[in-house]
């Protein structure tokens, strides 16, 4: 069986207004089956695409999604994991050699998945993927979205142990270019200007969805490599929000303290990933 990389997702969850009448029903009639959740999902769904990744085909076998019920609407995050299977697979082999890329994904099993998918982007223009997934760690652009506020944090010795972060796609929009403007007048003098190319794609992926969306940060399986004193501990948002302010004010000596706290609260799970 594949081992299952620790990871974190940002998910957007868009309203059912967002979907064809046909997409309606069929997400209304999932909703109605006791969909898994968002825990178990997340695990359900990581294993599905790994396992994807060592038959002879990428094919993936049905479709899920995750669901959220606020003030009595219903939000659905569809997982698409064909689809992103299939990225997946053509960004992997773009990443490394074509030799040692043969070995993990030989081209009689990534072709066939190039050409559907290509069918796929010319049947349907507007397909979207809803999840974005990071194994070992949490890119510093991701909690650019967020408020210290919207946190919640589950510790202790249960099964619902998790770190959570949710806001209103308007509000996490607004945050992005807030600070994609700051970051761009600042490109020159910052101690990593790869990050501003983070903070546009990120942009760019929150403009194709639903004005009424809603975002999630789930540190899911990344909550088992870290302590309840670590979790409590995490700043992140609050100085990724500490560094932009401080950018705005020409404070680069706050800004930069205030980016390498991030960074070096990251850096022993990075250090495993490399490890492992």
């Amino acid at each position: 069986m594949p081992v299952v990389s620790p990871a974190a997702y940002l998910r957007v969850y868009e309203p059912l207004a967002a979907f064809s009448p046909a997409e309606r029903v069929r997400w209304q009639r999932y909703a109605a089956t006791a969909p898994p959740s968002r825990r178990a999902g997340a695990r359900r769904e990581r294993m599905v695409a790994l396992v994807a990744t060592v038959r002879p085909t990428l094919d993936v076998a049905g479709e899920s999604a995750f669901v959220q019920m606020v003030d009595g609407l219903m939000f659905v995050c569809p997982w698409s994991t064909q689809l992103r299977v299939w990225q997946a697979a053509m960004e992997f082999r773009g990443g490394m050699p074509e030799r040692i890329a043969d070995v993990f994904l030989p081209r009689r099993i990534v072709d066939p998945a190039e050409t559907e998918l290509d069918r796929w982007r010319a049947r349907r223009p507007e397909l979207k993927v809803h999840i974005q997934t990071s194994t070992w760690s949490v890119p510093t652009s991701w909690f650019l979205l967020f408020d210290s506020a919207e946190r919640m944090l589950v510790t202790g010795d249960t099964a619902e142990r998790s770190m959570v972060y949710r806001t209103e796609i308007g509000l996490a929009r607004r945050r992005m270019a807030e600070a994609l403007e700051t970051l761009a007048a600042m490109r020159e003098t910052m101690p990593d200007a790869s990050a501003v190319e983070g903070v546009t794609e990120l942009a760019r992926w929150l403009e194709t969805f639903h004005p009424r969306s809603r975002v999630e940060l789930d540190y899911d399986g990344l909550v088992e490599l870290l302590d309840d004193e670590v979790l409590r501990g995490d700043n992140s948002v609050e100085d990724l929000t500490e560094a932009v302010r401080a950018l705005r004010q020409g404070r680069t000596d706050r800004a930069v303290e205030a980016y390498e706290r991030v960074l070096v609260r990251w850096r022993p799970l990075q250090t495993r990933e490399s490890a492992s």
